[in-house]
């Protein structure tokens, strides 16, 4: 089984050194094991778009951890998706820092005119280079822009 989720990165603390990871490797050994696995792409926000492969029962458990985008296949229309699950999308969107004028420019009509693959391209249309804070001992995510793995790599990485 596919899915795609929206996966925060998470700080971790050991004693000689501090990183960022994607909060989705909490899961990898089940994945794995499982036969299945998993990638991403860094997006704004302090955020990934994973794809994972793996049982109906460990996407089960994913989906009560983190957010799942409603189709499974970059080329499933949003056409039959409810008002309140595309109102989602777009929140989503804005509260990872797009702008309202920026989705409205790329999505002017209403977003059962697209597909899910649309919607992940703008959203790896950016991000920003993290950097760590020797003083306060902290990584912040507000760097310079940097370029989000392509979407299309993320997908063909991941086949069921």
């Amino acid at each position: 089984m596919i899915a795609w989720y929206i996966v925060p990165y998470e700080v971790i603390r050991q004693p000689d050194m501090i990183y960022r990871r994607c909060a989705m490797d909490g899961y990898t050994k089940q994945i794995f094991a499982s036969g299945g696995n998993w990638t991403e792409t860094e997006i704004l926000g302090n955020r990934a778009i994973v794809k994972v492969r793996a049982t109906q029962e460990i996407l089960n458990t994913l989906d009560t951890v983190f957010k799942r985008l409603p189709k499974d296949r970059l080329d499933d229309s949003l056409a039959d998706l409810s008002q309140t699950i595309k109102q989602k999308l777009k929140n989503e969107l804005l509260d990872m820092g797009y702008t309202i004028e920026e989705l409205q420019e790329r999505f002017p009509k209403d977003l059962s005119e697209y597909t899910l693959r649309d919607v992940l391209k703008f959203a790896t249309k950016r991000r920003l280079k993290p950097r760590y804070d020797a003083k306060k001992d902290e990584i912040f995510v507000d760097g310079i822009e940097q370029r989000c793995r392509p979407i299309e790599s993320v997908d063909e990485e991941i086949q069921e």
